[in-house]
């Protein structure tokens, strides 16, 4: 039986000079974008409560994507700060760590913090597989089932559904839909429910 494998196809990160999002564009909310302009008023805003993000009033700690193909990780939440990192990989998901007016600290797969602008991130879910090893996306959430792909480390996928404390998640990885093991790729927490789209 022949499997299709997919694999990554440009690299997770360069350390080079990109465009640098100065703020959310006007179609930064019908895009999903994280914004904080209204999201969370003066009486909504949480009291000391570090589960809740201080501008958007959303659970902190969250997943989100990147929306661009040039997404600069800074080493502190403004533009006079250093960029550390451009990431060339939409979708890939980070993890929200704290809030700070439109800047967001984020954690990728690979532990690597930084802060990142409100409108580089969608609300989207995706996962990317981890490891070294290709993991099987399968036609059933089973390992009997047969299998639909090969992931290889580094494969972004987009996350249609996971129930409640399920051990499986239902995923896309372009037009191959099937199902992954939580724990073989990174972007949801264990046990999360998220919803079908």
């Amino acid at each position: 039986m022949r499997i299709r494998t997919i694999r990554i196809r440009t690299s997770l990160a360069t350390a080079c000079l990109a465009i640098v999002f100065l703020g959310a564009a006007p179609w930064a909310k019908a895009q999903g974008v994280q914004t904080s302009a209204g999201a969370c008023s003066a009486t909504a805003k949480p009291a000391d409560n570090p589960h809740i993000g201080t501008s958007t009033c959303l659970p902190i700690p969250r997943f989100v994507s990147l929306r661009a193909d040039a997404v600069n990780l800074r080493v502190g939440p403004g533009d006079q700060y250093p960029i550390a990192w451009v990431y060339h990989r939409v979708g890939l998901p980070v993890e929200v760590l704290r809030e700070f007016d439109v800047w967001r600290l984020v954690v990728d797969a690979d532990g690597t913090e930084g802060w990142m602008h409100e409108a580089t991130l969608i609300d989207t879910r995706h996962f990317v597989i981890h490891g070294s090893s290709p993991v099987t996306l399968f036609g059933s959430p089973s390992e009997q089932a047969d299998p639909a792909a090969q992931l290889m480390p580094g494969v972004i996928g987009l996350i249609l559904r996971c129930d409640a404390g399920a051990d499986w998640c239902r995923v896309r990885v372009d037009h191959i839909g099937g199902w992954l093991e939580r724990s073989a790729f990174w972007g949801t927490f264990p046990g999360e429910a998220i919803p079908a789209k």
